[in-house]
This record gives C-alpha cells, structure tokens and sequence, in this order.
C-alpha cells in the first residue's frame, strides 16, 4: 500500500486534474491521505465529492487554523501515515499514469536486502506552464541541478530532491517526527535525514506535469536566463537570507541527530556552519575546500559573491 499524501489550500482551480490524474494510475494499490488548510474556495467541496464516490480511497481532514506552511502540513501527513511507502503530492499538477509504479520499483530495487534503512526515491519532472504546455522536459536540465546528488555535503547547501516526486519507505518515514522550526523545506529535510542515515535513488526520468502558475508556493525558474540573473543580483538581501537558512537547518540537523550521525558526518555540518564565519577570503575558502558549492554557474557566482 502506499500513501499518497495530499495538503491543499484553495486549490479548486487544478485539483481535480490532480486527483483525476492519480485515479487513472497503472499501481491501484494506493490511498489519498488530504489535509487542507483552511481553504476558503471550493477545495473542501471538491474533496468530499471525490470521498463520497470513493470512501476507501480518500481520507480527508481540515485545519481548525490555517497553518500557513506547506511543510507542516507535510510533516503532519507524515504522522498520518501509516502505510509502508509515502508518496508527497501538490495540488495543482498532473501525474502521469506510471508515476507509482515506476517509483515503488524503483524503492524495492534499492530496500533489497536493506530494509531496515531510510530510502528515499525521487524522479525528474516535465515543467509546464498553467496550461500544461510543456517549457522543459526536465526539471534537472531546466533549473541546471545535479539529480543525482546523494551525499551530506551536496545536500546540506542545496536541494535536488523535488518532494511532489518523492516517495518515502516506512524507516524513513518513522524518522521524520519532532521537526525545527527552522527546516526549510519537508523535501529537503527528508533528503537530508535519508543522505545521512539510508540511501537516496534517482529515476531519471519525468513522472509528473509541473504546472508553473502565479500562486506557486515554490516553483521552477529557468536559472540560465538573464531576467533570473538580474533578479538575483538585484535582491542581495533575499540571496543573504537564502543562505543563512542553509545555516540555521544545518545546525537544527546537527542538533537533531548529533547522537546518531558518524565523526565525519558532524564534520561536514559543523564546517558547513564555518562557512558563515571569519573574513571574506576565509569564507570563500571554506566554501571551496569544503566542497559546498551549489550547481550552475549563477548560484556558484551569488555563493562567492554574497558569503
């Protein structure tokens, strides 16, 4: 069985393409578990239209306070779950019809013989516009990511794992309670727990439509284009906050886990945190010499510049 793991807020406008799109999946084995967030359209209305005609498939449960975060609402679906795979899902997209499948074989490949380990799968994606016109076919290519970054190190500056792609074993899912306040985002810290402590698999190829549209929580962005670059260069400030959020999530992660994480584990971490401290040439040294460089060339520019 695997749990599919839905939070919603006004979403009526591309939730039943969403919802149709899962219904018509190859692997029927699965279940819809939905929080929405207080929504104030017709998302709720949607909803229990698709559990009224499908009672076993979909568990519903709203808000009594808008929590104003996606993450949580993902972490709250965690706790929900209690199937042995876990699959995060937004709103607004469109599976393709052997997302499940070619996912869960992929998390069987890699649980052989290590089922007691953390795993996390992830896939690329197909970015589209609000109108499911195709911009890129891949999510990797697009936003010049490294998919299959897997380590500590690569992970703990930047994230590649795109969480509407990623599926969750049991272990992992288990090791996701008493969240900081300072995670970022749900996907990243998964990846992070599953980079420290289990194994992180790639398919290397699109499962689902990334519907890119004006309400976006996060969204994809051509990172070659000159509008990207000037936006970047222009906004010093949101560039400096970025970063120190890496920082903050890396010393909660070290705070978390430090009982659990190797000698040399904790030393990434603690030299990531270093990377903030001492002079400019010193920072950028630390940057280097730690191997803490993000992908593509406009992010490695903005790291060095704004450290």
């Amino acid at each position: 069985m695997v749990d599919i793991l839905l939070a919603t807020y006004n979403g009526e406008k591309y939730l039943r393409e969403q919802l149709n799109s899962i219904f018509y999946q190859t692997y029927e084995d699965w279940k819809i578990i939905i929080i929405d967030d207080c929504s104030t359209d017709k998302t709720c209305s949607i909803i229990m239209e698709y559990q009224s005609k499908y009672p076993s498939k979909i568990e519903f449960r709203r808000n009594n306070k808008n929590a104003g975060n996606p993450a949580l609402n993902f972490f709250e679906l965690l706790k929900m779950s209690t199937s042995k795979y876990a699959m995060f899902c937004d709103q607004d997209d469109v599976w393709l019809n052997n997302k499940i499948n070619l996912t869960l074989v992929a998390m069987k490949k890699l649980e052989s013989g290590n089922e007691n380990l953390p795993v996390l799968v992830h896939t690329d994606l197909t970015v589209v516009d609000s109108n499911l016109n195709v911009i890129s076919n891949s999510m990797f290519r697009y936003q010049k990511l490294n998919g299959s970054a897997k380590t500590l190190t690569e992970l703990i500056v930047q994230n590649s794992v795109t969480g509407c792609t990623v599926m969750l074993n049991k272990k992992l899912v288990s090791m996701c309670c008493n969240v900081p306040l300072s995670v970022i985002m749900h996907d990243w810290w998964v990846a992070l727990i599953a980079a420290a402590f289990g194994k992180i698999g790639l398919v290397n190829k699109s499962t689902m439509l990334y519907r890119q549209h004006e309400s976006n929580q996060v969204g994809s962005k051509d990172v070659a284009s000159l509008l990207f670059l000037c936006n970047k260069f222009l906004h010093r400030s949101e560039i400096k906050t970025s970063m120190a959020a890496t920082y903050s999530q890396c010393e909660a992660f070290l705070n978390r886990y430090s009982g659990d994480l190797s000698l040399e584990q904790k030393n990434i971490l603690k030299n990531y945190l270093m990377v903030s401290c001492g002079n400019k040439i010193t920072r950028i040294y630390r940057l280097f010499s730690g191997g803490f460089l993000k992908c593509g060339f406009a992010r490695k520019l903005g790291q060095i510049i704004y450290v």
